[in-house]
């Protein structure tokens, strides 16, 4: 190759340039977690709550004319949990939730919205349960609610909005409790399904108004 060669001029320029140069190399950024404040006091909020929700009263009764705001009830209770997720008191309030859920499916005759909000719920607590403890805590209840869900299916009379919900809620559990078993039992056994080509609705969604 043929060397150009630079006349003397031309080399003081180009040292200068350099001396006068300065070259910014992009700094790694590192995400720095924060801490969740939530979990110092999220109990106060989910037992406050739950407590004496069968509390006879009679200007309230959850399972009749008030389901209304026994759904509220549910669904704010999910929404706790899953700000509550990462604490260290949410394995014990994940199983609480899902049995005091539990009692509700038992109820033949049960609103819509609230059967919508049981769904979420679970939902929610599948979502943020560790395969540990699926295991260990909350299998017995979720599998519950999954059957409840599935008996849903086949017995009764839903809604389009309602039915898309069930599914959802049972696709997440299905893979959570999938999940949660194969720590036990490390050769998977397959099932033959038959899809469901359903949208996925977004669970965060539900209207309560």
């Amino acid at each position: 190759k043929r060397e150009v060669k630079m006349k003397p001029w031309e080399i003081e320029v180009m040292e200068r340039l350099k001396k006068k140069t300065r070259r910014f190399n992009s700094a790694t950024r590192v995400v720095m977690g924060t801490e969740n404040k939530f979990n110092s006091v999220c109990g106060n909020f989910f037992y406050a709550l739950m407590n004496q929700y069968d509390k006879e009263m009679r200007t309230l009764n959850l399972t009749e004319e008030d389901t209304l705001l026994l759904g509220r009830l549910i669904y704010t209770l999910g929404m706790v949990m899953h700000c509550a997720g990462n604490s260290p008191a949410a394995p014990t309030m994940s199983k609480t939730l899902l049995e005091f859920c539990r009692v509700f499916t038992d109820i033949y005759v049960l609103d819509e919205y609230v059967k919508q909000c049981i769904l979420f719920t679970a939902s929610i607590v599948a979502q943020i349960s560790p395969a540990t403890v699926m295991t260990a805590e909350i299998y017995p209840q979720l599998m519950d609610i999954k059957l409840w869900a599935e008996e849903l299916l086949v017995t009764e009379s839903l809604s389009a909005e309602t039915t898309r919900l069930v599914v959802y809620s049972l696709e997440i559990m299905n893979h959570v409790i999938g999940e949660g078993l194969g720590g036990l039992f490390p050769d998977p056994v397959e099932h033959n399904q038959e899809s469901v080509k359903i949208t996925q609705p977004k669970i965060t969604e539900i209207t309560t108004s």
